[in-house]
């Protein structure tokens, strides 16, 4: 899996998607573009963002409607708003909402650049997670301590409490799983991993079900 950051792009102007994706691109990002919101749901049930750009304005339904039903309590993801510079009650209320930041339309290619980094770097620090008085798990180092012993996990065991963390607040769905862990959709390879992961936790840090499976919607981890 690439180390570059996966941007999305929720933008229904076909040049404005084209002159943020040579942007992004250009400065390393990997970019996925959706022109409406049930594209962008499309999307965030295949991949992990580290980033969210997001238009008020959408044909379908408000960019600010999306994120409160479907984005805001995806952890670790940043949302930047796209408005129109006269859109100040826009602005007020995403930010209200929990959006991270936002940037008028038009905007320079700097401002953008700046407000991405910015908001990644936040997310950066945010690498700490405890489970229970005795594991800790850091995702930027991707180790995992058990007291003050190192349980050894392998790379895609990482990948997959990764996975958990990034999306606990709802389901990782198994097409979700299959995708970052370089699957075919209909194997199970990746709920065998999973499996062998849970009873590791169990085993050697005495953590139990904090890795649940929900029949229908997937698997969610309690922190």
């Amino acid at each position: 899996m690439s180390n570059k950051q996966h941007i999305l792009l929720v933008e229904d102007d076909e040049a404005l998607q084209e002159l943020i994706k040579k942007l992004l691109t250009n400065n390393e990002y990997i970019v996925s573009i959706a022109k409406n919101i049930q594209e962008a749901e499309k999307l965030l049930q295949l991949f992990v963002f580290d980033l969210i750009i997001l238009d008020v304005m959408l044909p379908d339904i408000s960019g600010l409607e999306f994120f409160k039903n479907a984005i805001k309590d995806r952890v670790n993801t940043p949302v930047i708003f796209l408005s129109a510079l006269s859109d100040v009650d826009d602005r007020v209320a995403g930010l209200e909402l929990g959006a991270n930041d936002y940037i008028g339309k038009p905007f320079d290619s700097r401002e953008l650049l700046l407000k991405i980094k910015k908001n990644l770097s936040k997310v950066q620090t945010l690498n700490v997670v405890k489970f229970g008085q005795e594991s800790v798990f850091n995702l930027k180092e991707e180790t995992f301590f058990h007291r003050d012993q190192q349980i050894k996990l392998s790379s895609n065991e990482i990948k997959i409490l990764k996975l958990l963390i990034y999306n606990s607040n709802q389901y990782l769905t198994r097409d979700l799983l299959n995708n970052e862990l370089g699957l075919d959709y209909l194997s199970r390879s990746g709920d065998m991993q999973i499996s062998r992961l849970r009873q590791k936790l169990k085993n050697e840090c005495n953590l139990n079900d904090i890795i649940r499976s929900i029949h229908g919607k997937g698997y969610k981890i309690f922190i």
